[in-house]
């Protein structure tokens, strides 16, 4: 897996990978409500992370993250 293009080093999610050892930060790449599309700069991994606040809905169970990528994308 590479790098993604939207990839920006002022974007960052201040958490640490869930399929790696890296401990910094990751590329924040999409946001929609409360969730965040990231990829860890080590070992590439992208998925969406429900970070259970900020604007938007709060999460139920029955909730599913948004796909990506979009159509058309």
């Amino acid at each position: 897996m590479v790098l993604d293009p939207s990839a920006d080093v002022g974007r960052k999610v201040w958490r640490r990978c869930s399929y790696c050892p890296n401990t910094e930060s990751l590329y924040l790449l999409e946001a929609n409500a409360n969730f965040v599309y990231v990829q860890c700069p080590l070992c590439h991994t992208r998925w969406w992370l429900d970070t259970g606040f900020g604007a938007g809905k709060q999460a139920e169970p029955s909730d599913v993250p948004p796909a990506w990528p979009r159509p058309g994308s």
